[in-house]
Parts: C-alpha cells; sequence; structure tokens
C-alpha cells in the first residue's frame, strides 16, 4: 500500500496527530485490490432470486473496458463525464472507469428538474452524459438530449457488456480532479466542489478504519449521486477490500431480505431508512451478521440508537462532513448513546477543526458556538469555475469556511448548533431556504414567504413555507403543483403557514429563527391548519 506521512501541528481541536494518508489515485487503488485480493468480492446486486457479484479482478477488467470505451469516444485525461440515473452496476464501472482513464465523474441528481439540470450542465460542460432512469423507473435519456445540447448522450445499460480491453496506462497523480460533487448555494444556482482523488480515497479510508466491519459487505441504499454512495459506499469498501451491494432505490424489505442473500455486516442510511428496516418483520432472523450501523444525513435521537445496539446488537457510526470536505469528524466504537445522539464526533486523523466568531473572526473559547473551520488535506480544490466563490470559503491560512455553527467540548467531540446557511436536511437531502422562496415568489399569488426546515420525527427536518398571499385564495396544494415543476419534489414544502406579516429584524430581515419556532409549534394535525402532506406525499 503507498501511504504518505502527514503531520499537523496542535490546534483547537486536539494536539499533533500522525496518520498514514493512502498516496494513490482511485484507478490504482483499484488495480492494488485486483492484484493483492482479485478473488474477494467486490460488488454484489440482486437478479431474480439470486446474488450475483462481481471479484475485484473482474470489476478491474470490467471497468478497463469501459474506460477503454470512453478513450476510443476521444475523452482525455481531466475531460468530465456526467451520470444521470439511479444507482446500478453501470454507474459503478462508470466510476472506476473515470477513475482508470484520469476523467472527472459528475453525479447528477435524478430528482432535479429539467431547469435544475441544464444549469448544472452549463456549469459542469461535460464532453459525455450517460443515462440510466430515475428514482422513480422513468428513463431520463429523452430529457438528457434536449438538455445536453451537442454533448453526447449515452446509456448506461450495456456498460456491463463492453468486449474486454487491454489495459490503458494514463499519467494523472493522487491530486489530480476525480469528482465534482454538486452542492446548491443560498442563490439557489448549484456550486460544483472539485474533489481530489486524494481526497475522496482518503475520506473513504478514514471512514473505513472506524469500521469494525470493515472488509466485510456493506448494504446502504443512498443514491450514488450523493457524496454518501459515490464516495463512502463505493470507495469505502474498495479501501478495506470488502464488498457493497447495489440497490438502485431504498425499499426495507428488499433490505431485509437482502442481509442474510448477501451476508451484509455493515448497514447504511439516514435514519429515516434504519428506522423502517428496524419495523420489519423478520428482522432479528434476518441480521445476525451485522456488526456496524452507519447513520448521517440528519439529526439522530438517541432512542433510534438504543434500538440499533438492543435489536441488532451492533456498534453505531456517525460522520459529519460536506461537499466540500468529505469528512471532518467521526465517532468512534464505544461511544456513548448520548455522545452518538448529540455530537459529531471527533475530528479524523489528519484534521483541524477551529471554531471562531462568525462576527470577529476570533477564535472561540472552550465550549462556545461559532463557525466551524476545517484544515484538511481532503479539503477541495475549489468550487468550478467560481473562483470569487472559492475565495469566500477558503482561506489563505488553509482553512475551509463550513458556514456550520457548532462547538467543540473538553473531549474533542464537536456538537453542530445550526447552520449559518441555513441549510435544510431532509432524509440526507440538503435544501436551501434561498432556492425554494425564489421559486415560490414566482407564484403571482405571493408577496412575501420563509422558508424554514421544520422537525420531523421521520425525516429529521421537512420544509415549511410561511407565506403572505395577495389577498386572493390560494391552497397549499396549488402552491406545492406549482412548485413541482421548478424545483425537485424532496424541495417542495410539506408544511404550510398562511400569515399576515412576517416576523422581521429593525433592518428589515426575516427573523427566521421565529418563523421556525412558529412553524415547529403549530399542531400538523389542527384542522385550522392549511394542509399537511409530509406524511402522504414524502418520497
Amino acid at each position: 500500500m503507498s501511504v504518505a506521512e502527514s503531520q499537523r501541528p496542535g490546534t483547537e481541536s486536539g494536539g499533533p496527530q500522525r496518520v498514514g494518508l493512502l498516496a494513490e489515485t482511485v484507478g490504482e487503488a483499484l488495480r492494488r485490490q485486483a492484484r493483492d485480493h482479485g478473488h474477494r468480492p467486490a460488488v454484489l446486486w440482486e437478479a431474480g432470486e439470486v446474488v450475483r457479484r462481481l471479484t475485484y479482478t473482474e470489476l478491474e477488467a470490467r471497468a478497463q473496458a469501459v474506460a477503454h470505451l470512453l478513450g476510443g469516444a476521444g475523452l482525455v485525461v481531466e475531460d468530465r463525464v456526467a451520470v444521470w440515473g439511479a444507482n446500478c452496476v453501470e454507474w459503478v464501472l462508470l466510476e472506476y472507469a473515470c477513475a482508470l482513464r484520469g476523467l472527472v465523474l459528475v453525479p447528477l441528481n435524478t430528482a432535479w428538474t429539467d431547469e435544475e439540470t441544464a444549469a448544472a450542465l452549463d456549469l459542469a460542460e461535460p464532453s459525455m452524459v450517460f443515462t440510466g432512469a430515475d428514482g422513480r423507473g422513468a428513463p431520463l435519456r429523452e430529457r438528457a438530449e434536449r438538455l445536453a445540447g451537442t454533448c453526447p448522450v449515452r446509456p448506461l445499460a450495456g456498460l456491463l457488456e463492453c468486449p474486454e480491453a487491454s489495459p490503458t496506462r494514463v499519467t494523472v497523480g493522487p491530486d489530480a480532479p476525480f469528482l465534482m460533487q454538486f452542492t446548491s448555494g443560498t442563490t439557489g444556482r448549484a456550486k460544483g466542489a472539485l474533489l481530489s482523488h486524494r481526497s475522496v480515497l482518503n475520506a473513504a479510508h478514514l471512514r473505513e478504519r472506524r469500521d469494525p466491519a470493515s472488509g466485510g459487505v456493506c448494504l446502504n441504499s443512498v443514491p450514488y449521486h450523493h457524496i454518501g454512495g459515490s464516495l463512502y459506499v463505493v470507495l469505502g469498501a474498495l479501501t478495506g477490500g470488502g464488498a457493497f451491494v447495489v440497490v438502485d432505490r431504498f425499499d426495507a424489505d428488499q433490505t431485509v431480505r437482502l442481509l442474510p442473500l448477501a451476508g451484509v455486516t455493515h448497514l447504511g442510511g439516514v435514519p429515516i431508512m434504519i428506522e423502517r428496516v428496524l419495523d420489519r418483520p423478520g428482522l432479528a432472523a434476518a441480521a445476525g451478521s451485522v456488526t456496524t450501523v452507519a447513520l448521517g444525513g440528519a439529526d439522530i435521537s438517541p432512542r433510534l440508537i438504543d434500538r440499533v445496539r438492543d435489536e441488532l446488537g451492533a456498534t453505531v457510526l456517525t460522520t459529519y462532513g460536506q461537499s466540500e470536505c468529505p469528512i471532518i469528524t467521526c465517532s468512534t466504537p464505544g461511544d456513548d448513546p448520548v455522545a452518538l445522539a448529540t455530537t459529531a464526533g471527533r475530528p479524523v486523523e489528519a484534521t483541524e477543526v477551529r471554531i471562531i466568531d462568525p462576527r470577529t473572526g476570533g477564535v472561540a473559547g472552550p465550549g462556545e458556538t461559532g463557525e466551524i473551520l476545517v484544515r484538511s488535506p481532503l479539503v477541495m480544490r475549489g468550487y468550478h469555475r467560481a473562483p470569487q466563490r472559492t475565495a469566500e470559503v477558503l482561506t489563505g491560512d488553509g482553512f475551509l469556511h463550513t458556514g456550520d455553527l457548532g462547538r467543540l467540548d473538553a473531549d474533542g467531540n464537536l456538537t453542530i448548533r445550526g447552520r449559518i446557511r441555513e441549510v435544510i436536511i431532509r432524509g440526507g437531502e440538503n435544501i436551501y431556504p434561498a432556492e425554494v422562496e425564489a421559486a415560490l415568489a414566482r407564484h403571482p399569488a405571493v408577496t412575501a414567504c420563509a422558508v424554514v426546515g421544520v422537525t420531523d420525527p421521520s425525516w429529521g427536518e421537512v420544509v415549511g413555507a410561511s407565506v403572505i398571499t395577495a389577498g386572493q385564495a390560494v391552497q397549499a396544494a396549488e402552491l406545492e403543483t406549482f412548485l413541482a415543476e421548478r424545483i425537485a419534489h424532496f424541495k417542495v414544502p410539506r408544511r404550510w403557514r398562511f400569515v399576515e406579516e412576517l416576523p422581521m429584524t429593525a433592518a428589515g430581515k426575516i427573523r427566521r429563527v421565529q418563523v421556525k419556532q412558529e412553524m415547529n409549534d403549530q399542531d400538523p394535525h389542527d384542522p385550522d391548519t392549511p394542509r399537511d402532506t409530509a406524511e402522504r406525499r414524502a418520497r
């Protein structure tokens, strides 16, 4: 294993830490596993009544065949390849083919509207787009051809059957770009965080080394267009020499069925997924091999952690990161339920966390809340084609401004206290109020609005909107239909409050904390509530 030693000076997050980081590309890591552990299963998926698999030797060969296809199409190092489709084995082959070919993978969210997808394609300017089906099974190719202009669009289907090809070697190093991860901004325009091979591979590696089930079989239904899928699921298995199960969407019954069939040792997902799996009959008999459950993407309740431990006898792991730095903190086996539920764990190796007062920029005192800054070799290279926005978050001393609020306790645990950028996290999906408000304001009956996250026991948060209308009658259903044509379904508000005025500061800004409190205090089952569709319409 190619390893570089990294040492950081002591900071607010703790003393010096020395750690071995992987000093190779994703393609080199795949070749290494195929050479050293070629017989081991790498990818598993359900096909009818059987579970099919690829060993590391087979995975490398098939990924190489796809890489040959990309080279034959004229793509060269650092060209961008977009992929728009639900999880499938072909998606995985394309990810590894891009790594072998020195290309940049650009995942697109399958829930995006045409407007959102067109904006992302305009920013990324890919040389080729591969498509499959969206999260509901609808094919995406026709939409992609309409939106991609002259860019070639090809199907993911068939990549598994590409003819074998001799290995192709390209010259790229660990710091070359590999993944463009989209993260929405407060303006509603997508930003593309460019992550290097070193960043994605070591984020997966540092998380994997905390997992007692490392080297086993992972089942996590998060979509691969999320960093949790393309990085933690796909590359996490690679760095640990283990395998993962490909499923195209979350289904609790399928999950329970696959646990014994695939010999799953590591189960992961957002809290609502794990809750639904725990509620399925027959789980205890099926989950005998599960030793670790990874949770993330939303607030975690102590009750859920207790259920995982009591009903599965499994270790719980939690992780905090973002598109700009995939891993910042992580829990460790043996952390107590309170720490797991109320903190995001401690900074991972080679990572410094600093808390600053967002008003003054000075370092906050012990236990004080402020903006979370992180310095790490895993931080993004920058936002694609956005130098000014990059300069706003990457300081001259190497620290990344995360935009999140938090505090460090005496043990080094990081507690997330809120988000400066007011992001709403619904079941692992990041939603930015400004984008939803901009879309909602386009309705002729809406004169003003404020969008906030409303606490929800299943999703962590759902989107809530407090709205002032122009005196004409308008129903929540009409606004939901209007928004569904402009933003992804998971961004559409499911809690509504029609008001005569919004709470404002003396400077004329909306008091979002008060709006959030008022919406959380509102009983969703009150007949006077205009409509609550969270349970009926949530996907």
